[in-house]
């Protein structure tokens, strides 16, 4: 059994794609599950968030876009997080890529599927090619998403693009979820578009969402995830129940913990190197 690979992504910015994937990532693995987390936003964030940058040099998430039938050995760096893992991002990236071939990631990726039980991409916004790159090796997608009518346009476009994909490529089979972040419901707007949502999608594409809570942005400014920082708030509450959902959604196991050595700190992995 090889790792679920799943993008998390949405044309629209600021939706909580790199929030989403730093404390899935944390989540999963305190339960067990071996992450891989992928940083394909030259932002860097993802990474940022789990206290690891890339090293000057040293091959990163975006080598293989770079170069043709480049890997990314040498690119994964282990964290402080129980079993979570990072490729971090190349902040020089300027979003051109090297190759034509749109299956250069997914190669790339492969060899890492097999000593891991999930892959999390975090995928930039508005970057056409990344994002079909990152389809190309993924089983499925999760949207998070503002509850706002931006937000479910967001959505929407994003929806069209990746059932164009879908229909071009074949990419991503295992489909959709879609998550409500930030959510306030004592607005009108808020409680409108989420139910919206729910009828454009229908509840099988839906899964639970992360209410507001300040300790998110707190966890993220110390460069940790929300159930390290503030393990009794509500984000780490609601970002467990999302984890329960997206189990249970892609049929995500731990397959590989039993198959290979334990991942504390395994050899080959290089620690991670803090933020400055």
């Amino acid at each position: 059994m090889t790792a679920r690979v799943l993008s998390i992504a949405n044309c629209k910015g600021g939706t909580g794609k790199t929030t989403s994937t730093v404390n899935l990532a944390a989540e999963l693995g305190a339960r067990g599950y071996r992450v891989l987390v992928v940083d394909l936003d030259p932002q860097g964030h993802a990474g940022l968030g789990l206290g690891v940058a890339a090293r000057l040099g040293s091959p990163n998430a975006h080598t293989p876009l770079l170069r043709r039938q480049a890997g990314l050995d040498g690119a994964v760096q282990a964290t402080d997080e129980d079993n979570v893992a990072v490729v971090p991002a190349d902040r020089a990236f300027d979003g051109q890529l090297g190759t034509s071939d749109i299956r250069c990631f997914a190669d790339a990726l492969a060899p890492l599927r097999r000593i891991h039980d999930l892959v999390l991409i975090d995928v930039p916004p508005a970057a056409a090619a990344l994002t079909v790159c990152a389809l190309m090796a993924s089983d499925g997608v999760v949207i998070p998403t503002t509850l706002d009518p931006l937000g479910l346009e967001g959505v929407r476009q994003f929806a069209r693009s990746y059932h164009d994909t879908m229909l071009r490529y074949r990419a991503a089979p295992l489909g959709l979820a879609i998550t409500p972040m930030r959510i306030d419901l004592r607005t009108n707007v808020e409680r409108e578009t989420l139910g919206q949502l729910r009828t454009a999608f229908g509840p099988g594409q839906m899964v639970r969402g992360v209410r507001t809570d300040v300790a998110v942005s707190e966890a993220f400014a110390r460069r940790q995830p929300v159930r390290r920082t503030r393990p009794r708030s509500r984000a780490a509450e609601d970002f467990s129940n999302l984890a329960d959902d997206l189990v249970q959604r892609f049929g995500i196991d731990c397959s590989a913990a039993f198959a290979e050595p334990a991942y504390g700190r395994p050899e080959g992995f290089e620690r991670g190197v803090s933020w400055r």
